[in-house]
C-alpha cells in the first residue's frame, strides 16, 4: 500500500496507536505483508520513528523456547501522538479502512497469544517439563508433559503459542508421546 518511507511511518503511528503494547515482531510482520514494505525499509521506518522519539520500545524477555533474546513492546510517545494529530488528515478513507483492518488483527492476534501460554524447564530427572495453558472460550485447559530434549520443548511451545491445541497435538504425534 505505501513504497514512501515518510507514508509508511505514518501507518506505522496509526496501527501503534491503534494497538498499544504491540510487539515488535508481530507489527513488523503485519507491516511488511499489508503496507507492502520490504524488511529494510520497515526497519529504517522504525529505526527513525524511536530514535525520533515517536515511538517508545519496551525490551521484554520471552518465556521459554519463545526466541532468542526477547521483543519489544511498542507504544507511542506524547509526540508521536502530537504527530499523529496533526498528519491523520492526510491519510484518505480508503487507507485508514485499510490500517484499521490491520490494527483489528493485530488486536485479535494479541488476545489470541494472551489466552495461550507455553513455557518449559529442565526437570530433576534430566529431561524437560513442559507446561501449557488455555484461557479460552469454555473450561481452562492446562497440560503438563515432560520430554527428552530442550528441542522438543522448545517446538511444543512454539506450536502451541502459534497453532493451539490442535497443531499441537499433530505435533505430539510426530513426536510419538
Amino acid at each position: 500500500m505505501s513504497n514512501n518511507i515518510a507514508e509508511s511511518k505514518i501507518h506505522i503511528l496509526y496501527i501503534v496507536n491503534k494497538v498499544p503494547g504491540v510487539s515488535y515482531h508481530m507489527l513488523m510482520n503485519a507491516v511488511m505483508e499489508s503496507l507492502y514494505l520490504d524488511f529494510f525499509s520497515f526497519g529504517q521506518a522504525y529505526k527513525e520513528l524511536v530514535s525520533g522519539n515517536l515511538m517508545d520500545s519496551v525490551p521484554v524477555g520471552t518465556e521459554g523456547g519463545e526466541a532468542l533474546g526477547g521483543t519489544e513492546l511498542l507504544e507511542l510517545t506524547e509526540g508521536g501522538r502530537a504527530i499523529l494529530s496533526d498528519l491523520i488528515s492526510t491519510i484518505n478513507n480508503q487507507t485508514l479502512a485499510h490500517l484499521d483492518s490491520v490494527a483489528e488483527a493485530l488486536s485479535e492476534e494479541m488476545i489470541h497469544r494472551a489466552e495461550l501460554t507455553a513455557s518449559y524447564e529442565p526437570s530433576d530427572i534430566g529431561k524437560y517439563t513442559v507446561k501449557l495453558f488455555c484461557a479460552g472460550d469454555g473450561l481452562p485447559v492446562s497440560v503438563s508433559l515432560t520430554v527428552a530434549s530442550e528441542d522438543d520443548a522448545k517446538k511444543i511451545c512454539r506450536t502451541w503459542k502459534n497453532g493451539g491445541a490442535a497443531e499441537t497435538i499433530k505435533f505430539f504425534d510426530t513426536l510419538k508421546i
